[in-house]
């Protein structure tokens, strides 16, 4: 996670925006958010200004209209008078999310149908598997920049080769990196493709190995061809981590409100031996507070209920407690301790000896100059809004 979510300053809002998302409202629940957002004192501005901050601008729009909580249109509106109404506006945001959508997976079909042709079968990560295996009507809110595919490490040249056959072109500047190859572009396409090899960061793996993932998928087939997706439970649990430790969200205790509200959707729909299946695999590998975590700020912020059977300690739940209470805190404390943690990890013996390929006893002083001169390089002049979370 690259951005640092702006600071909660307005918990009122926020408080609408989570209430919004709410996995299982009640009416009355219901009832009195409507309430609150005809209030005049309500800025709709406001609102849709914190959602579109936390990435959670689709989401609420998909929220909002499933509860039937969009403010109506004035009767005597015409289309050029009524045009800046928030409903309407709202709406027309939404299309465009929807369009591209429609791109992405049209985008999708084509990669599918290519590595079909090369005999290879690949994995859909995160978002990508919305587009061909949805999971609820929510899935259609969840947005995303990269198509992410798993294939296997043999694979990875032919994939690359039969996705360049079809017009795509990879990063040359590309950095070290231990989970996926070059991120593909072609012109006329919405998303960035990302091939990897390994489900998750190295630090991740430790939690979920790659084999784990491979194991549990299951075979789903498309109009193009082949593709494997996750169980629910991996499925779910493989994005908390990706999240939570590929991208330092527990350690730096960042409140990602649309990472949180797919999570709550996914675990909404888990029965019990599901969530006892990843429960035990994440307290066998000392993972529990990660997920324990996860599930008190979703039952806060969103009204998920806990899962019985699945233990949630002290420690987890003080952890959910200071993540709520660093979101609100000042933006140059946030700033400072997300700077703080990245220099830290991101020049750490362990991560520089996976991102060059060296055994840690021979990452020297000259190793951390390497990586440092080529984030300069990389991001030309903007290292410092990188590091700061403000890219």
């Amino acid at each position: 996670m690259d951005q640092l979510p702006p600071r909660i300053s307005q918990p009122a809002i926020f408080g609408l925006l989570v209430d919004s998302l709410a996995v299982r409202p009640s009416g009355a629940d219901t009832a009195g958010l409507r309430l609150r957002l005809l209030d005049p004192a309500t800025s709709w501005q406001a609102l849709t200004d914190c959602a579109l901050g936390q990435d959670a601008l689709f989401p609420l729009i998909w929220a909002l209209h499933r509860r039937s909580l969009l403010l109506p249109l004035p009767k005597a509106a015409t289309h050029h008078r009524g045009g800046d109404h928030p409903t309407r506006a709202l709406a027309a945001v939404y299309e465009q999310h929807l369009a591209r959508l429609r791109a992405q997976r049209a985008q999708l079909v084509a990669i599918i149908a290519a590595l079909s042709a090369a005999g290879i079968v690949p994995l859909m990560l995160k978002g990508a598997r919305y587009l061909v295996a949805p999971v609820g009507p929510w899935c259609e809110a969840r947005s995303m920049r990269d198509i992410d595919l798993l294939v296997r490490k043999h694979e990875a040249p032919a994939a690359m080769a039969a996705l360049e056959r079809e017009g795509y072109r990879s990063d040359r500047q590309f950095g070290p990196m231990d989970q996926h190859l070059p991120e593909l572009w072609k012109e006329g396409c919405p998303s960035a493709v990302e091939i990897h090899i390994e489900a998750l960061s190295f630090s991740a793996r430790k939690l979920l190995a790659t084999d784990v993932v491979w194991e549990r998928a299951t075979r789903v087939m498309t109009e193009a061809g082949a593709v494997l997706v996750l169980p629910l439970e991996w499925h779910l649990l493989h994005g908390l981590l990706n999240h939570q430790v590929s991208d330092r969200g527990h350690a730096r205790r960042l409140l990602a409100i649309k990472a949180l509200w797919e999570f709550a959707m996914l675990a909404d729909a888990l029965p019990e031996e599901a969530w006892r299946s990843i429960a035990d695999h994440m307290a066998a590998r000392d993972g529990a507070d990660v997920l324990g975590s996860w599930l008190v700020q979703a039952a806060t912020l969103l009204g998920l209920a806990y899962p019985s059977g699945v233990a949630v300690s002290a420690e987890a739940r003080a952890h959910a407690q200071r993540t709520f209470a660093h979101a609100a805190r000042p933006d140059w404390v946030r700033r400072g301790f997300f700077l703080a943690d990245q220099l830290r990890f991101g020049f750490a013996r362990e991560t520089m000896a996976v991102r060059y390929g060296l055994a840690e006893s021979d990452v020297s002083p000259l190793t951390a100059a390497r990586h440092a001169r080529f984030l300069m390089r990389y991001y030309r002049g903007q290292v410092l809004r990188r590091l700061t979370g403000r890219a």
